[in-house]
């Protein structure tokens, strides 16, 4: 995949229609897990001048559960996440510091004053400093809101918040690719989430992004995790499901890298829609325990045939019989075993 690629897309003709689109927009964002997942590369690639003065010998906080009861539920504006984090810097002193990140997805008249509300909300809460972060991720060039402004009869404000358009990097694709830090392909897929409608050139450029993550200096759960939050934001019809899943197999047959997340996804909602069913008879919380039971074995089941070929009698009766303790331990196993005997030993 190169640039010329990506930005051919744009013209492609293949469009999303609109039941699917607001089908992607419904689900949650991956911003706010992966903001958390892959923090210090979050800061260090879009705000390196803060990340510089943080004290990463101190584990940031995050601060989900006190953020929503300052956010105001009546609030209808769309936006992808909010994310509120405790930190230290290194400057010696003893208090912490709350950093609020706001991640906007759509153009918004009001937005600089919703950051300056929730600036003064968290001040007030925590009498501690404040320092507020937008993302905007929306296609709107002239979308740039970076201060609130207040003036009537002889009294002012002005706020200044410090916010970073994803769109600039439209042009800057390579560097986004090649850089060492993570997050410039979390970026890469935001924007092609943005950007490109073709669905085959999504999952072409899918498939390309994880190529470059399974090259990345990163340990096997987090390199899992990232190709988990690149699916996410990238979207793939379903349509377009098969080719992606075949072009990926290609992948880890040259490279001997497990592929997990489409199919773990996938299994998992399967396994809960199920339990969900026998949950009407059997009551909610034991079909949902059955759900992700069956959506694990699943997911197991599928990593067990791509990576060794069809299992013998004895170890789909096992499969099927294990309880979750057994197929963590067996999920974790396929991922570095040499033979399925290896994963059930």
């Amino acid at each position: 995949m190169d640039r010329s690629g990506f930005e051919s897309a744009k013209a492609g003709k293949n469009t999303l229609d609109k039941a699917e689109e607001r089908e992607r927009e419904d689900h949650d964002s991956p911003w706010k897990e992966a903001l958390e997942v892959f923090f210090r590369p979050f800061m260090e690639f879009l705000y390196p001048q803060i990340a510089q003065l943080m004290d990463w010998q101190q584990a940031p906080v995050f601060m989900d559960k006190e953020l929503q009861k300052i956010s105001n539920a009546s609030q209808s504006s769309r936006r992808y996440a909010d994310k509120l984090v405790k930190v230290r810097f290194i400057d010696g002193a003893e208090q912490w510091i709350y950093i609020h990140i706001e991640v906007q997805g759509k153009p918004e008249a009001k937005f600089a004053e919703r950051m300056f509300e929730y600036f003064y909300r968290i001040r007030d809460r925590f009498a501690q400093p404040v320092i507020s972060l937008a993302v905007l991720t929306d296609t709107q060039a002239s979308f740039r809101p970076h201060h609130f402004h207040y003036e009537r009869a002889g009294c002012s404000l002005q706020f200044q918040f410090i916010s970073v358009k994803l769109l600039d990097w439209q042009h800057r694709m390579d560097e986004l690719l090649n850089d060492k830090n993570p997050f410039g392909l979390l970026i890469a897929a935001q924007l092609t989430a943005k950007l490109v409608k073709d669905s085959k050139t999504r999952a072409d450029n899918l498939v390309g992004f994880y190529r470059l993550v399974i090259n990345k200096d990163l340990d096997r759960e987090l390199i899992r995790r990232l190709i988990v939050f690149l699916e996410w934001m990238v979207y793939l019809p379903a349509e377009i499901t098969a080719y992606y899943n075949k072009l990926v197999e290609q992948v880890t047959e040259e490279t001997n890298m497990p592929y997990i997340s489409l199919i773990e996804r996938k299994g998992i909602a399967q396994g809960l829609e199920k339990g969900l069913e026998q949950g009407l008879e059997q009551g909610l919380e034991q079909g949902l325990e059955q759900g992700i039971g069956q959506g694990r074995a699943a997911t197991l089941h599928k990593l067990l045939q791509l990576k060794f070929g069809d299992l013998t009698a004895e170890y789909e009766a096992r499969l099927n019989q294990a309880d979750a303790a057994e197929l963590d331990l067996w999920t974790e196993r396929v991922l570095f075993a040499d033979s399925v005997q290896a994963v059930f030993a």
